[in-house]
């Protein structure tokens, strides 16, 4: 009997601490649907491939109050530590993340997790986008405060991140091996979870959704939750940048509305988020967060790092533009011979249908056709190649668009250290702006540059 109580007081309060729950207040105001999100340490517990598009040092600090799950209701008092580092080398382009959580989940348990992750960044290049994988070892630590007794296993996440133009798609799969939380006499563990999301940024407007399939474990059934979020950010006059949030979660075992603000001031961050049980329960949660990027404060140095890897990118760019003109130049005297042949063949074709006889010519004429067919389908096949070849030069081209803009910003900051007047400059960043709005580019520093010079005229 004791044992039974033990586990009807262990199931709601200890579960939700090993689901899908996102780090910090930023993904609680956005209802945890932060899959195919790569903004800050949001999705560092929900999604490996997105720390590695992270390119700055940042560190986060998060105390939680949660009463209302994505799998339901829990208790849990918990905080936690974050951290990414970015690593940018022949071998590894991405980062690694290191998170830390420690949770009371109710009177009867306490839970503590350590988490290594490694995100790629620009892994594949896939159609219009590129594709990134992630892959997150944890160990998951549980013990007893009722009746005693602990456990420690590893899990493993899986992740991947698919990125173009201004859209995002994610998809995870959380505790992947499902380890065990057995405390006592109470059996559990970790529930395999399966999600799915998407996002999207237009200018400073963010809308993000997730679609998440938990499996059924010892203390709770299997569920289902879509989740949605909005974010919109706006920066006030010497007081940095502003963010307000809201997200819905509407799901099988629970359904809740979430709300939140950020403040972001010389890379520091203060994030707060509440959110609301709209069924299955009455209590209220709240998370605050405060993190730090650092080296935002300092331009110069960001665009050393850009424009280095800028001319890294144009000197592959290069390489492959030479290598596509070698091989179109090979195909095309190939298929210059072929012509060439052919037309001689033509000519022979005509010369010795003249001198032979009628049977002996529909035999000649029955072997140069079949010859002259198959130097037909070599020609086609070259044309075919050749125009294959010379869309790839195109393509890869237009995806100089990146370099040059580096170029336009190198002028534009050359201007700067010249002492051009705010006017000139103001002028110079509009037109920018102007031709590479909607091309695939990261145009956040170049806005940025262009309010802080129209706020000092």
């Amino acid at each position: 009997m004791r044992a039974l109580v033990l586990a009807a007081l262990l199931a709601a309060p200890a579960a939700a601490s090993t689901e899908d729950v996102a780090f910090g207040a930023r993904g609680t105001a956005l209802a945890d649907a932060v899959t195919a999100d790569s903004e800050g340490l949001s999705s560092l517990t929900v999604n490996p491939a997105a720390v590695g598009q992270l390119r700055r040092i940042q560190i986060e600090a998060t105390h939680r109050r949660l009463f209302q799950g994505q799998g339901g209701p829990t208790d849990l008092d918990g905080m936690g530590l974050a951290a990414a580092f970015p690593v940018d080398t022949s071998v590894l382009r991405g980062a690694f993340g290191l998170a830390w959580n420690y949770d009371v989940a109710g009177p009867v348990a306490t839970d503590r997790s350590v988490a290594l992750t490694y995100g790629s960044r620009s892994w594949r290049e896939l159609g219009p986008g590129t594709l990134d994988a992630g892959l997150t070892f944890k160990t998951i630590g549980r013990s007893g405060r009722v009746q005693g007794g602990s456990t420690a296993k590893a899990g493993v996440d899986l992740g991947l991140l698919y990125r173009w133009r201004d859209n995002a798609a994610g998809l995870s799969l959380i505790n992947l091996n499902g380890p065990a939380t057995d405390v006592g006499p109470v059996s559990d563990h970790a529930p395999v979870t399966l999600k799915l999301g998407v996002s999207r940024s237009v200018r400073r407007f963010a809308v993000l959704a997730d679609l998440a399939q938990r499996e059924p474990t010892p203390s709770r059934g299997a569920s289902t939750s879509l989740s949605g979020g909005l974010e919109y950010s706006f920066a006030a006059f010497k007081a940095g940048l502003f963010t307000a949030r809201g997200g819905l979660t509407l799901g099988s075992r629970g359904k809740t509305l979430s709300v939140g603000g950020g403040w972001r001031v010389l890379g520091a961050s203060l994030d707060y988020a509440l959110r609301a049980p709209l069924a299955h329960g009455s209590r209220w949660s709240n998370v605050v967060s405060l993190s730090y990027r650092f080296g935002a404060w300092d331009p110069e140095a960001e665009y050393e790092k850009l424009l280095t890897t800028e001319m890294s990118y144009r000197r592959d760019l290069s390489q492959a533009l030479e290598a596509s003109e070698v091989k179109q130049w090979k195909l095309a005297e190939d298929l210059r011979l072929l012509r060439e042949e052919l037309t001689d063949l033509r000519r022979d074709l005509d010369a010795k249908s003249a001198e032979a006889g009628e049977a002996q010519e529909r035999a000649r004429r029955a072997e140069q056709a079949i010859r002259l067919k198959d130097l037909e389908e070599k020609r086609r096949r070259a044309e075919a190649e050749l125009k294959r070849l010379q869309a790839d030069r195109e393509k890869l081209k237009e995806a100089d668009v990146a370099g040059r803009f580096a170029d336009e910003w190198r002028r534009y900051q050359e201007l700067k250290l010249q002492g051009v007047p705010s006017a000139v400059l103001i002028e110079r960043l509009k037109n920018v702006l102007s031709e590479f709005k909607g091309r695939g580019v990261d145009l956040s520093e170049a806005n940025a540059e262009l309010q802080r010079l129209q706020r000092r005229q």
